[in-house]
């Protein structure tokens, strides 16, 4: 299926709205999309990564008090980014990357369903081992951003302060990201990047605000995790057919 324009404004569109109320969503569900359309790992950053780092920006400027999460992210998690996206780019193959973002969608979605109350106390004790790890796989899969949603949800009770961490977190992420296109000329980033950011901002302005603030976040987060469940299935399928046509 060829992917036009016209698709990749309307995926960033839909899922722009999802991170507007969590602080995650257009990375986790757009990526896991652009793959099950055919698109490379390295498509699939590139057209997502300019309008999440504006969304991001956007999500954690004016809110300098309540981010308490730099320093770890810096310190722990930006240089396992690099490092994921790295070898995802230039080592692991297309199959591959589709059973890695599967099984950790499914392995995330797991999580949720335990609850965060009831492992909270667990993550707060090796959060910097939690940050290693959360890098990495954002790094190789993109779905970092939920980890950190539980990893966030353990450290604070009040949903401004678990999204404009995420956010300022996640804008971390994806400047390790672009880093690493622009090192390895990974031509995948142009001038419509800048129309997709465009639709991101004009989305979060006139939709996102308005719904953070209204809905109920226990029901959507059913909703998440429901999503995060049938990717999960949709990537992990032909990876275990195929592997079973060939025994």
């Amino acid at each position: 299926m060829e992917i036009t324009p016209a698709i990749i404004i309307l995926i960033i569109a839909v899922f722009s709205v999802v991170q507007s109320l969590f602080g995650v969503g257009l990375l986790v569900f757009g990526t896991p999309t652009f793959l099950l359309l055919g698109a490379s790992y390295a498509e699939s950053v590139g057209y997502l990564l300019p309008s999440s780092l504006l969304l991001s920006s956007i999500q954690a400027h004016g809110f300098r008090d309540k981010i308490r999460i730099a320093r770890g992210v810096v310190l722990y998690a930006m240089p396992f980014v690099f490092f994921g996206l790295l070898l995802s780019i230039d080592v692991v193959q297309h199959s591959f990357i589709l059973a890695i973002v599967g099984a950790t969608m499914l392995l995330l979605s797991l999580m949720r369903i335990i609850g965060v109350e009831k492992i909270s106390k667990e993550i707060i004790k090796f959060d910097r081992s939690f940050l290693v790890i959360t890098g990495f796989i954002h790094g190789i899969s993109n779905q970092g951003g939920a980890l950190l949603t539980v990893l966030m949800g353990s450290i604070y009770s009040d949903k401004e302060k678990v999204r404009t961490n995420i956010a300022f977190a996640y804008l971390l992420f994806g400047l390790s990201q672009l880093v690493v296109l622009l090192w390895l000329k990974v031509d995948v980033i142009s001038w419509m990047s800048i129309v997709y950011g465009l639709v991101t901002v004009l989305l979060y302005q006139l939709v996102g605000k308005s719904l953070f603030q209204s809905i109920n976040m226990n029901t959507f987060d059913l909703i998440f995790t429901g999503f995060m469940i049938i990717y999960g299935i949709l990537l992990l399928t032909p990876v275990i057919l195929n592997y079973m046509e060939i025994l």
